[in-house]
């Protein structure tokens, strides 16, 4: 997986020669430098105190539930109809804020799968009240997102737990079908196809390469009097910038990333991070679209769950290769 994402960043880097960004290489090469530096600190802590890892993620999670109550607390009190959870502080939109409720909920939700059965309670109770936190953002990609997690937890799992939770998450879908379907059908498909159609036939002028890490990206559609800067899709963001070479290398290691999951999933602790990876995923499919990004809300998406999962599978190899 390092291999592999320092192999993607290399490409990125190469490609800014032929990108039409106006920023230095300097600026755009700090980017994957703080991304390595990511992977490089969860090994060290994995390496050397692999119990602080598992408690600095469990301790965010717990000063997590406050800040998301108070924000469902104050939203409640003030909201006009119609009105979407932002969140506070650098929160400063509805999508941005569901990527960070939503990688807490899996967190929670993967918990209460894998923990005790008599303290699974409590983590299923923290996972309801991001839920909670999830459904008044009105984004709807955490519905596909969070479904698959709970696929992955249903497959990965597989016991009495699994079980109840197929039928708890069969019973909410027609739930929010029945009760609330205007949050699936308010605001229909809000320009993706669009917007996706359009990047494809910029990508077509320069398939394999890409048009470069940092380039300009504007998408105009008939009708609409503003431009929009990401093709909200993830993989779509990888393609757009470093084609299908640095697209293969993306998908290499999310690949591997699920691959070591699955292959370690009698640890709890890869479950867990396998959930985190697989609700990023879904939240990536129309979500998104710069790649590399600074530290912000898209880290939790797709660069810590990805960090966590290398950081545990050197954990791992050290383990075995010592027993060896």
């Amino acid at each position: 997986m390092t291999i592999a994402l320092f192999m993607f960043s290399t490409w990125a880097l190469i490609s800014i020669s032929w990108s039409d960004t106006e920023r230095s290489f300097g600026t755009l090469f700090k980017r994957p430098l703080y991304i390595l530096m990511l992977f490089a600190a969860c090994a060290l802590i994995a390496l050397q105190a692999n119990t602080r890892l598992a408690q600095s993620t469990l301790l965010a999670a717990v000063l997590m539930l406050p800040l998301t109550a108070y924000s469902l607390m104050m939203f409640m009190a003030n909201a006009t109809p119609g009105e979407r959870l932002i969140g506070y502080g650098a929160l400063d939109n509805p999508l941005l804020s569901s990527h960070v409720f939503g990688f807490f909920c899996a967190f929670w939700l993967a918990l209460s799968m894998t923990v005790n059965p008599s303290h699974s309670g409590l983590a299923l109770a923290a996972a309801l009240l991001m839920g909670m936190a999830l459904l008044a953002t009105g984004s709807r990609t955490p519905f596909v997102a969070t479904a698959l997690t709970c696929a992955w937890l249903i497959v990965a799992c597989w016991n009495k737990r699994s079980i109840w939770l197929l039928l708890s998450g069969v019973l909410a879908v027609l739930a929010l079908v029945l009760l609330y379907p205007e949050v699936l059908s308010n605001r229909g498909l809000s320009y993706r196809p669009e917007l996706w159609a359009n990047t494809l036939s910029m990508v077509a002028q320069q398939p394999w390469q890409g048009l470069g890490f940092g380039a300009h990206l504007e998408l105009f559609l008939s009708g609409i009097p503003y431009s929009f800067r990401e093709p909200h899709s993830f993989a779509l963001g990888v393609l757009y910038y470093t084609g299908i070479i640095g697209l293969a290398l993306w998908l290499a290691m999310h690949g591997l990333a699920l691959f070591q999951c699955w292959k370690h999933r009698n640890n709890y602790l890869f479950i867990v991070c396998g959930a985190l990876l697989v609700y990023g995923i879904g939240a990536g499919l129309t979500e998104g679209g710069g790649i590399l990004p600074r530290p912000k809300e898209h880290w939790l998406v797709t660069w810590i769950p990805l960090a966590l999962i290398a950081a545990l599978t050197i954990r791992t190899q050290q383990t075995q290769g010592a027993l060896r």
